[in-house]
């Protein structure tokens, strides 16, 4: 009868202490909670005031781009007029527009590829070493218009800006190729699935075909 009640405390014993491996390996191989976009942020946010941490993350941030050089150019300025600059693009906007493609908000088979295979920490050092990069603006295609200048001074500034350097939540548009610009905003036009969620759909509504050439005109030649 001992026998049996000590073989009894000894299975028990076993069965506890595997139990508690079990939970300890499945604490330990569990991933990390989500944050959210506000969290991560604040994270770059505190990044960015740390000369330590601001440094070791352009570092970072650049060896993680090299797969974005060949579209993007090494230093942001696109390689091809239809691809947009992402030198001295606002390092918020640039991030949040990481997680939409990470999150299938916005849809592009390269960039949604891309951001789904970097980490949280890629994509906030990656945002902030392209906007440390000085833009280049290239010689716009067309001539300025000052029809377009009317339109951007009505209705595009609130949001973008008078210099069109936009800010955490809008893009920054000045020093964008022509080529981007007008393919963009007619994509905004025609209500283009790919953009569905932007609040741009909104704004041009209220614009024609040609309004919208104009006004991306007036932008390719803002410095």
């Amino acid at each position: 009868m001992e026998v049996h009640d000590e073989m009894s405390k000894k299975y028990t014993a076993r069965v506890r202490l595997a139990s508690f491996v079990v939970a300890a390996m499945v604490w330990v191989i569990s991933p990390a909670k989500a944050q959210t976009v506000e969290q991560l942020l604040q994270e770059m946010a505190a990044i960015e005031q740390d000369a330590s941490a601001r440094q070791q993350a352009l570092k970072d941030g650049e060896e993680r781009a090299q797969l974005c050089f060949r579209c993007h150019g090494q230093d942001g300025n696109s390689k091809r007029d239809y691809i947009p600059n992402l030198a001295s693009q606002n390092a918020a906007y640039l991030f949040t527009q990481f997680e939409k493609f990470a999150n299938g908000e916005r849809q592009d088979y390269v960039m949604s590829t891309l951001a789904k295979h970097l980490s949280a920490d890629d994509r906030i050092d990656i945002a902030l070493y392209f906007s440390e990069r000085e833009v280049e603006p290239r010689e716009p295609q067309v001539e300025a218009s000052a029809a377009g200048e009317r339109i951007y001074n009505s209705v595009c500034f609130a949001c973008h800006g008078k210099e069109g350097h936009g800010s955490a939540s809008y893009p920054r548009i000045a020093g964008q190729p022509y080529e981007f610009l007008e393919t963009t905003l007619l994509k905004f036009l025609h209500n283009d699935p790919s953009r569905a969620n932007s609040p741009m759909i909104a704004v041009m509504k209220n614009l024609d075909e040609q309004q919208v050439k104009d006004v991306a005109a007036y932008v390719a030649h803002m410095p």
